[in-house]
């Protein structure tokens, strides 16, 4: 199947959550979505896990990301991989703009 995108053929869901978070849902494929959230320092995502792999792209700021028991620090280009069904968790650091795709 072919997709033609035009510009704004796809609006944005918005969607605040707690502590000043935001998130943008950029396109909804078939049980995948392309998301982008924000983070401000100190917003936490707890330790949870994806029925399905997700990849997640920082754009801006820093996070530190955990992924089972290790954890690192995340800036402005880093992504990673969660595979499906493992426990993960985020701390934002610095005010950080994530693109996930789950």
């Amino acid at each position: 199947m072919t997709y033609l995108l035009k510009n704004a053929s796809l609006p944005p869901h918005y969607k605040n959550g707690t502590g000043g978070s935001k998130t943008m849902v950029l396109a909804d494929l078939t049980e995948k979505k392309v998301i982008c959230k924000t983070f401000l320092p100190g917003d936490r995502m707890a330790p949870h896990h994806a029925p399905t792999d997700v990849f997640v792209l920082v754009l801006d700021g820093q996070m530190d990301i955990s992924l089972e028991d290790e954890t690192n620090r995340f800036v402005a280009g880093d992504y990673v991989v969660f595979p499906a069904g493992m426990t993960h968790a985020l701390t934002c650091i610095e005010t950080a703009r994530l693109l996930i795709y789950r």
